[in-house]
């Protein structure tokens, strides 16, 4: 079993411990995320923070449990109710890196290396705008914001006030079923959990007034009145308050639907058709065509697609619609032009893109189906889980235990996206090798003593890169020195400002 640190105060600084776990023999002790090796905080703005960790080469990094080469941990902190999570790519399947790739928008904050890749471009599909903008055939697994509807009984990301006195707190969500690490939550009459996990201060409110408090947190049913589950910062304060001070809740109308960060499976489920005839893909700009369905083409693609059995090509008219241009029965290699789409398709569904005549006003959806049922917005490919639900899930025994640069993205409901990176720290030597940085568990251990309930690994090694915009100085690299060498990646994920 790893060790457990506990919440302590060390000669005035505060660790950050590793939550207790339901099994994790055979990972690596991690160490906490103390003041005495963090080397970096900066406001990026939008509420986004980009903080550092640094266990030094030698004793200091390998009496932590870490490599012995040295390992930095880079943070990037951010709240959906302030940000939006975005995709990065160029036009597929190439590839940049990602500091191009970064200067390449406008909005972007912070951006970390995305899935995984190959010469045909990433190894899972991307989701952009609510449709499909790359995939491989078949189902693959995805990590992005979502669109979700809200359940009032089910708990949301709140808006409102508790006012004692002359002072104002925030309330940070209503219902929701675990409250995060800086959080106020709110559970009422309707909530579906009748006994809210435990915070650091709870408040029961009875007819205007506090009638209970528990300064150290407790489990109290919602049938003793408005339940009030407090951590962080906000529950020292209100750990302070008296029973029968006058307090007053104000809580805004929920909301229809809210940004979540999700992880799912998802394959291509598009569409082609007219008043007689639909014709169903099942890949988007993916370089080897589907060999018994159809592939998309759109302007993300720069090349000639490869010629299937049979070709459309779709482009709009005059009014706006799109209209069936040219139908090759026996296939075509044709390039991408603006505005227009190619539809490559082979085996049965070959025979659908015959029954099109040029002139056919058609309409096309690039759609998928989540294992989940996520509603993307914005998604792009993942590894494996290391957290699910608050819960530890990764098996450290069935996984090698190296030392490697990893890249990962943590999440929880009250909105917070955590983009991590691990890595040596340093512009060494490494023969085109990143070395250094930390283990797969060790990842997933951070996220959660960040307050990550979900996390998923991404590409790591020489794939893993972390870039900032710093208000003082623009673009600049955080996982190792401005002077090593970029790897090109297919795509990235990053931070951005809402629009």
């Amino acid at each position: 079993m790893g060790r457990l640190a506990a919440v302590a105060l060390v000669a005035g600084t505060v660790l950050i411990s590793t939550p207790a776990l339901a099994d994790n023999s055979g990972c690596w002790v991690t160490p906490p995320l103390d003041l005495t090796h963090q080397t970096a905080s900066i406001n990026l703005g939008a509420g986004v923070t980009a903080k550092s960790w640094t266990w030094q080469p030698g004793s200091d990094a390998q009496n932590a449990s870490l490599s012995p080469l040295g390992t930095k941990l880079s943070v990037i902190e951010g709240n959906l109710r302030n940000i939006d999570f975005g995709v990065l790519h160029w036009a597929i399947p190439q590839t940049q890196t990602l500091r191009s790739l970064s200067q390449g928008s406008d909005i972007a904050l912070a951006s970390l290396n995305g899935d995984y890749f190959d010469g045909n471009g990433p190894w899972n599909a991307m989701i952009e705008n609510s449709q499909v903008s790359y995939s491989p055939p078949g189902t693959t697994q995805v990590v992005g914001m979502a669109l979700h509807k809200v359940a009032l009984s089910k708990g949301y990301r709140g808006n409102g006030t508790l006012t004692v006195g002359k002072k104002k707190y925030q309330v940070t969500g209503i219902n929701q079923p675990k409250p995060g690490p800086e959080s106020l939550v709110v559970y009422g009459k309707l909530s579906e959990t009748v006994l809210p996990s435990k915070g650091e201060t709870t408040l029961v409110l009875k007819s205007g007034s506090i009638y209970k408090i528990y300064p150290k947190g407790a489990i109290v049913s919602i049938k003793a009145g408005t339940v009030i589950q407090a951590r962080g910062a906000i529950a020292k304060t209100l750990a302070k308050l008296k029973v029968k001070t006058k307090v007053k809740l104000s809580l805004a109308h929920s909301p229809v639907y809210e940004t979540r960060m999700a992880a799912d499976s998802v394959k291509t489920a598009g569409t082609v058709s007219n008043n007689n005839t639909t014709l169903f893909f099942d890949s988007v700009n993916y370089v080897n065509l589907s060999t018994s369905g159809a592939t998309l083409f759109d302007e993300n693609f720069p090349g000639t697609p490869n010629r299937a059995n049979a070709t459309l090509r779709i482009a709009l008219d005059e009014l706006g619609r799109q209209y069936v241009k040219n139908v090759y029965r026996t296939g075509a290699s044709i390039g991408i032009k603006s505005g227009e789409l190619v539809i490559q398709a082979n085996g049965r569904t070959a025979y659908s893109a015959r029954k099109f005549k040029a002139g056919d006003l058609v309409t096309v959806k690039a759609g998928y189906q989540a294992t989940a049922k996520s509603s993307f917005i914005t998604a792009a490919g993942r590894g494996p889980r290391l957290v699910e639900n608050g819960k530890f899930i990764w098996i450290c025994e069935k996984h090698v235990k190296d030392y490697r640069p990893r890249s990962a993205i943590g999440w929880n409901e009250d909105g917070k996206v955590w983009l991590v990176a691990s890595s040596r720290g340093l512009d060494a030597p490494d023969f085109g090798f990143r070395q250094g940085g930390s283990s797969s568990d060790q990842m997933g251990h951070w996220l959660m003593a960040l307050g990550a309930t979900d996390a998923v690994l991404l590409d790591g090694g020489g794939s893993t890169t972390v870039e900032i915009k710093n208000p003082s100085i623009g673009w600049q690299r955080m996982d190792v020195s401005e002077s090593a060498w970029y790897r090109e990646l297919a795509n990235a994920f990053t931070i951005q400002v809402k629009r």
